[in-house]
């Protein structure tokens, strides 16, 4: 296993070796111990498999405020996108700052996501499939979004007209929703 840092020290790529045979191949996808020993205290209480039909699909940027903040944990069984974490901690020198991660089923990587961080993810190809985990279960009393494209946090995507749910083409921005992380 490796855990590799972030330009947002909190959050982690994490990667575990791929053992090969004649009959294929095996890798892990969650060891809590390892985790554990690399700092990342993360145990999750609810598991999700997203799909994307279409690349160019975009997911966020989401959150849950307190006293129900998320950490999360993201990995890719299918196809291949672009993982976005933003610090939207007001009290964080980083605050509004953000890194992304191309996970995919053959790099394996997973992201490791913390509380107080908003997530985002893109879609490359289509029929993508990604797995999120999560330490608190989804509450909607505090679900919240951020429009994708908030140009005070100025997340660059790669694609001009993305495909968005309804709810997040509707987002507010950064400056006029009720964060309190």
């Amino acid at each position: 296993m490796r855990i590799d840092k972030t330009q947002l020290p909190e959050v982690k790529v994490i990667s575990y070796d791929l053992k090969r045979d004649n009959r294929g191949y095996s890798h892990p996808v969650f060891i809590r111990s390892a985790l554990l020993e690399n700092g990342i205290d993360f145990d999750y209480c609810e598991e999700r498999i997203y799909y994307s039909a279409e690349a160019g699909t975009l997911y966020g940027i989401h959150f849950q405020n307190a006293p129900a903040a998320q950490a999360k944990l993201i990995y890719c069984i299918s196809g291949r996108g672009i993982d976005y974490a933003v610090d939207l901690r007001r009290n964080s020198p980083n605050y509004r700052k953000w890194v992304s991660v191309e996970i995919s089923e053959e790099n394996r990587k997973q992201l490791y996501i913390p509380k107080g961080f908003g997530h985002a993810f893109l879609s490359l190809a289509p029929d993508t499939r990604n797995v999120m985990r999560f330490d608190v279960p989804f509450d909607n009393r505090y679900l919240r979004r951020i429009a994708y494209n908030d140009p005070t946090i100025g997340i660059p995507y790669p694609v001009t007209h993305p495909i968005l749910a309804p709810h997040d083409s509707i987002a507010p921005l950064l400056d006029d929703s009720d964060i309190n992380l």
